[in-house]
C-alpha cells in the first residue's frame, strides 16, 4: 500500500520479514497553531493528523513509510508561510495538512502552495475567502477543506441564535479572513430571520486591552453577544465584556470551543452559552477514528476539527496510492477519485484502509467516507456538512446538539 517510489532495498530487512520491501520514505508537511492564540485548540488537531499518518503505514502493503513533519505557525501568517516554504523548498513535499487560521492558510495558499503546485488541505480554515479564490482560478486545484465554509456557519448560528429567542445580537470578530466572513454571513442570516445586529465591531489581535470595542458593542444593550475569535485574544476580551457589565449571554463559534477558553475566562459566567463548529456525520469511520484516538491519547477532547485532520492526512495517502504518484499534482486529481460517489465506500481505521490497498490494486474506484463524515468535494474544494451545537454544561464543553445539511441548505435558499 502506498508505494509511491523503488529505492535500494534493505537486504537485512527483507531477510527479517521474508519478503523485499522498498526501503523509503515521503516526507508530508503539516503546518498548525501549536502555540499562539490557537495553541489550545491546534495542539489536539495535530493529532488527527499524526493518527491518520500511524494509520496509513500501519496498513502495511509494499509502500514507501509515510512521515508527517509537523510546524508550528503560531497562529501569525508570515511564520506560517516560512513554515511552508521549509517544507516546499526544503524538505519537498508534495502537500500540507493544514493551516488552522482562515488567515495563516490564505497567505499559505497564495505564496506558497498553489504557485508550487503543492496540495494544501486544512481541517479548519472556514472563510469564504477560499471559495472567492477558488472560482477566480487562484487555487489551481490544489486547495482543499475537510470543513464547511463559513457560509454554512453563519447561517447556522443565526439559526441558533434565532431558535433561543434572541432579538438583538452585538457582534466582536477578529479582523482577519476567518472573523470578517463569519461576521457577515451571520449578520445576513439572522436579519433575514427577523433579528438585529446591534453593532458590529471589528478587533485586532494581540492588544493589551479591549475595553474601547467592548463599550462600543455594548451601545445599545444587545441581548447577546456573539464574539468571534480565537481563545487567545478571546479570553481577554470576554473577560472585559463580563467586567464591563455586558449581558452574559454568549454566542461563540468554533474557534472558541474549547475547554481552555472556557476556564481561563471562569465556568461560573458561562451559563448562557449558544455555540457552533464543524459537526461529524455518525458513520462507521467516526467510532472507529474514537476508539483509535482513545488507544493512542487518551480521552478525545469535546472540540472540532481533530476528526477532519485525521481525514485531510487519509485523503492525500489514498490519492498517492491511487495515482501511483507523490507529486502534488497527482494527489489533487487523486483526492477527487478516492471519493468517487459510485466506488467502494472505504471507512478510517487500518483494516479498512487494506480493504482500500485491494480494491485500488484491482483498479476499482473507491469512496473513502471520513471520520468527519462524507467528503464529497465541489469544485471549489468545499464540502457540505452539518454543524454542531455546543453549549457549556456544569462547567465543561458538550456537544448538546446539531444544524443540519438540508436544514442549513433550507435556510440559504430563503436568503
Amino acid at each position: 500500500m502506498f508505494k509511491l517510489r523503488l529505492l535500494t532495498v534493505s537486504l537485512l530487512g527483507a531477510l527479517s520479514v521474508g519478503v523485499a520491501q522498498a526501503a523509503c520514505t515521503t516526507t508530508i508537511g503539516s503546518v498548525m497553531s501549536l502555540t499562539g492564540s490557537l495553541g489550545a485548540l491546534g495542539q489536539p488537531i495535530s493529532k488527527g493528523a499524526e493518527l491518520g499518518i500511524a494509520d496509513l503505514n500501519a496498513a502495511g502493503g509494499e509502500k514507501c513509510t509515510l512521515k508527517l513533519s509537523l510546524l508550528d505557525d503560531q497562529t501569525n501568517p508570515s511564520v506560517g508561510v516560512d513554515a511552508a516554504k521549509k517544507l516546499v523548498d526544503i524538505q519537498h513535499v508534495p502537500a500540507i495538512v493544514g493551516a488552522l487560521s482562515s488567515g495563516v492558510s490564505a497567505a499559505i495558499l497564495t505564496s506558497v502552495t498553489a504557485p508550487g503546485k503543492v496540495v494544501l488541505i486544512s481541517p479548519s480554515s472556514t472563510s469564504p475567502t477560499f471559495t472567492d479564490l477558488a472560482k477566480e482560478g487562484k487555487t489551481g486545484g490544489y486547495w482543499f477543506r475537510t470543513t464547511p465554509s463559513d457560509a454554512l456557519q453563519g447561517v447556522a448560528m443565526a439559526k441558533v441564535a434565532h431558535d433561543a429567542g434572541l432579538k438583538k445580537v452585538a457582534i466582536l470578530y477578529l479582523n482577519n479572513d476567518y472573523g470578517q466572513g463569519l461576521s457577515q454571513e451571520f449578520s445576513k442570516a439572522f436579519t433575514k430571520l427577523g433579528g438585529t445586529v446591534t453593532e458590529n465591531v471589528t478587533y485586532n489581535p494581540s492588544q493589551a486591552s479591549y475595553r474601547s470595542e467592548v463599550n462600543k458593542a455594548m451601545q445599545p444593550a444587545p441581548d447577546a453577544v456573539f464574539i468571534i475569535g480565537y481563545p487567545g485574544d478571546g479570553t481577554t476580551l470576554t473577560r472585559e465584556w463580563i467586567s464591563a457589565g455586558g449581558v452574559q449571554d454568549f454566542l461563540f463559534p468554533d474557534g472558541l470551543e474549547s475547554q481552555p477558553f472556557v476556564n481561563d475566562v471562569g465556568a461560573q459566567y458561562m451559563k448562557k452559552v449558544e455555540g457552533t463548529a464543524a459537526g461529524s456525520s455518525k458513520t462507521p469511520s467516526l467510532e472507529t477514528f474514537q476508539k483509535e484516538f482513545q488507544a493512542k491519547y487518551g480521552e478525545l477532547p469535546t472540540q472540532a476539527y481533530i476528526t477532519n485532520a485525521y481525514d485531510g492526512a487519509i485523503l492525500i495517502g489514498l490519492a498517492m496510492e491511487y495515482e501511483k504518484a507523490d507529486t502534488g499534482t497527482a494527489i489533487r486529481d487523486g483526492i477527487r477519485k478516492v471519493t468517487d460517489p459510485k466506488g467502494t465506500k472505504i471507512y478510517a481505521g487500518v483494516e479498512q484502509l487494506k480493504e482500500a490497498a485491494k480494491l485500488i490494486k484491482e483498479h476499482k474506484p473507491i469512496q473513502y467516507i471520513g471520520a468527519s463524515g462524507p467528503l464529497q468535494f465541489d469544485a471549489n474544494g468545499d464540502i457540505a456538512a452539518p454543524m454542531a451545537v455546543w453549549s457549556v454544561v456544569d462547567g465543561k464543553v458538550k456537544t448538546t446538539g446539531q444544524v443540519s445539511v438540508d436544514q442549513i441548505e433550507a435556510l440559504r435558499k430563503q436568503m
